[in-house]
């Protein structure tokens, strides 16, 4: 009973972030606030004592999902990388070619505004990532 409502609340916050407008261009404080408002599954992480570059790092509550925004030095979102479980791999498959335009192999492009975003999809070996940044 708890797979079938577990199952949808997973695809759900993944499908969320896959399909969210970027968050790349907006101020750190623009991006806790939002964070707060419209993915309440994942919490701040603040495991990192000594931080040593610009970001902001979220879980989700099974740990399955991590969450990192890069900042430049004036606190301005340049960089979004989700890190997933291979569990979650078909659905977050579906989802980029679904919602964005396939450009390469693991490469996707999605327009807003007057931006290109380029959305990468990494295999490692234990887990996949997507990574998010303008294209230049």
């Amino acid at each position: 009973m708890k797979l079938k409502v577990i199952i949808p609340v997973i695809l759900l916050s993944v499908c969320t972030l896959v399909k969210a407008q970027s968050m790349i261009g907006m101020t750190k404080l623009e991006i806790q606030e939002r964070v707060k408002r419209e993915y309440k599954e994942f919490r701040k992480d603040n495991t990192v004592v000594k931080q040593r570059f610009n970001y902001l790092k979220y879980v989700n509550g099974m740990r399955t999902r991590t969450w990192i925004l890069h900042f430049t030095d004036e606190d301005i979102c340049k960089t979004s990388k989700l890190v997933c479980d291979y569990s979650e791999f078909d659905e977050v498959l579906e989802e980029l070619t679904f919602e964005f335009q396939k450009v390469g192999d693991s490469q996707w492009e999605y327009i807003q505004d007057a931006d290109t975003f380029q959305v990468s999809l990494i295999k490692q070996e234990w887990y996949f990532t997507l990574r998010e940044t303008r294209k230049e």
